[in-house]
C-alpha cells in the first residue's frame, strides 16, 4: 500500500470486521458473504491483515450449506448466488493457499456444475436475448441474469474449468446478452424492440468474466465504451468494477489511479461500506497488476 487513501481504506476495514468473523455492508453489521468475500480478496496480499481474512475465510465455509451452496447470510439458507465470490476468496489468499478450503472449493463448484437458470420459452418481440441459454439466476428455479452468471463464470475459470461445459455455457450467456453498441446492463440488450443502456459497474464484472476470451468486436465496444465512460463515474462500485474489468483487458486508462484516488476522498466522510472499500482495493490492485487474480483464465 503505497498511498494514504490505501491505508486508510486498509485499516477502516480492518476496523468494520465483525467480531464473529466476516463483513456486512456497513461498519460491524451482521457478516454477508458478497461484502465477505470481496474484503477477503482485497485484503488478500496484506500481512497486516492476514489474521482477519484468515477468521473470514472460515466464517465464508460456516455459510456453505450442506450441497456446496454459499448463503447469503447466517439466518438466510437461499438463495445462493454467493457461491461463485466465495469460490474466489477461497482461491485467492497467496498467504494462506487454497489448499485449506480445497474441499469447500469442490463442493460449491458442484454446486455451481449442477445450478441452472431456468429457460423460458422464446419471446423476441419482448426479450432481446436467447431465453433457452442457461447460466446462473439470483434465485434458484428463476431465470438465469448477468451478475450471478459472471460471478460463477470467473469462480470456474480460475479454478481451472474454463473448458467446463457449465463454464462455456456462462460464457454463452454473457456473450449473447451484450448490447449491440458495447456493454452489458442487468441482462437484457432489447426489451419490446427498444435497445438498452449499458452499465459500466456490469460491464467491467462482465469483462473480468470473460478475460481469456478471444477478444471480438463486441467485446471491443464494450471496453471502448468504458473508456468513455468512466471518465465521469466516481461511485465506488462502479468505478471498481469498470476499472477491473478493463485491467483483465490490458487497457487501464492513464487516469485510472487518479479516478480511484479522487473516488476514495469523496467517499472518506460516509458511513463505512466494506463493499465501497474492498472494491476500491481491489481496482487498486488490479489497475497496479498488484497480486489479486483478476483474470478469468487463471489455471486454465
Amino acid at each position: 500500500m503505497s498511498n494514504p487513501w490505501q491505508q486508510t481504506v486498509q485499516h477502516r476495514l480492518l476496523d468494520a470486521q465483525h467480531t464473529a468473523g466476516g463483513w456486512g455492508y456497513h461498519a460491524r453489521a451482521t457478516p454477508c458473504a458478497e461484502p465477505t468475500a470481496l474484503t477477503c480478496m482485497a485484503l488478500s496480499g496484506s500481512p497486516e491483515a492476514r489474521s482477519a481474512v484468515e477468521r473470514s475465510l472460515q466464517w465464508l465455509t460456516e455459510m456453505q450449506r450442506s450441497d456446496g451452496g454459499v448463503k447469503i447470510c447466517e439466518n438466510i439458507s437461499t438463495p445462493c448466488w454467493p457461491t461463485g465470490l466465495a469460490v474466489s476468496a477461497w482461491l485467492h489468499p497467496p498467504t494462506i493457499g487454497a489448499s485449506e478450503y480445497r474441499k469447500n472449493i469442490e463442493r460449491a463448484i458442484t454446486w455451481l456444475c449442477r445450478t441452472e437458470g431456468m429457460p423460458i420459452p422464446p419471446r423476441p418481440e419482448i426479450l432481446g436475448h436467447d431465453t433457452t441459454l442457461t447460466g446462473w439466476p439470483w434465485v434458484d428455479g428463476t431465470h438465469s441474469w448477468l451478475e450471478p452468471t459472471a460471478y460463477a463464470t470467473w469462480a470456474l475459470r480460475q479454478a481451472g474449468l474454463a473448458k467446463h461445459e457449465r463454464t462455456r455455457q456462462g460464457i454463452e450467456v454473457l456473450l449473447d446478452r451484450v448490447i449491440p453498441d458495447g456493454g452489458w446492463n442487468y441482462g437484457n440488450p432489447e426489451v419490446l424492440g427498444q435497445q438498452l443502456r449499458p452499465f459500466p459497474g456490469t460491464t467491467g464484472l462482465v469483462l473480468v468474466a470473460l478475460a481469456g476470451e478471444p477478444q471480438t468486436k463486441p467485446i471491443d465496444a464494450s471496453i471502448e465504451y468504458l473508456l468513455g465512460e468512466l471518465q465521469r463515474v466516481r461511485a465506488p462500485i462502479t468505478l471498481s468494477w469498470g476499472l477491473m474489468g478493463l485491467a483483465a483487458w490490458h487497457r487501464s486508462p492513464p487516469e485510472a489511479a487518479a479516478w480511484l484516488s479522487e473516488c476514495a476522498e469523496r467517499i472518506a466522510d460516509d458511513e463505512p461500506s466494506p463493499l465501497h472499500d474492498s472494491l476500491l482495493l481491489m481496482a487498486h490492485a488490479a489497475v497496479n497488476a498488484e497480486p489479486i487474480a483478476l483474470k478469468g483464465s487463471v489455471g486454465g
